[in-house]
């Protein structure tokens, strides 16, 4: 009687397992990818003030570092400015500077002059460049100045390094 009473309950339960087994979920539209979000336009940089004096007597154009982790870049924002002066991102396997400078720049730093290519307010530095390194490691300032006699003397700060060893 027991292995009847088994086969019984086998026989009802498993009909009903199967049953079970062979409903299948209706698949629903998957919801639409999200939209990439927009990639904001760089701000426009300020104008350059014309210097008086030589780079290391100068003083140092008023503003603060700013650094963005997230886009791997350091901008140099005046105080009250609307347009940062000076901004080092990290752009593939180099640094991009983006200001209001156009041409061969003079790059004055503690350890000397050197000469960067600004085309349309931008230029690319290898991420290994030397002169990186003389922008972090000048003594307080470094300066850009232009041929037409626009300049900028910017402090140098922690965010300038933060950004070349990010990009290392």
């Amino acid at each position: 009687m027991t292995a009847r009473r088994m086969w019984t309950q086998i026989g009802l339960v498993l009909p009903v397992m199967l049953a079970v087994a062979g409903c299948a979920a209706v698949p629903t539209a998957a919801p639409p990818p999200p939209r990439p979000a927009p990639i904001a336009a760089a701000p426009t940089p300020a104008p350059l003030r014309t210097p008086t004096r030589g780079w290391e007597d100068r003083a140092v154009d008023a503003g603060a570092w700013r650094y963005d982790a997230g886009g791997r870049a350091a901008t140099f924002v005046p105080t009250g400015g609307a347009g940062p002066l000076l901004t080092m991102a990290c752009s593939g396997g180099g640094i991009r500077l983006t200001s209001a400078l156009a041409g061969n720049v003079s790059l004055r730093t503690s350890a000397g002059t050197d000469q960067i290519r600004f085309d349309g307010g931008n230029a690319t530095l290898p991420n290994r460049d030397p002169r990186l390194d003389r922008i972090a490691f000048s003594r307080g300032r470094f300066a850009l100045e232009t041929p037409s006699g626009g300049a900028l003397t910017l402090p140098v700060q922690s965010e300038i390094g933060r950004v070349i060893e990010d990009c290392r």
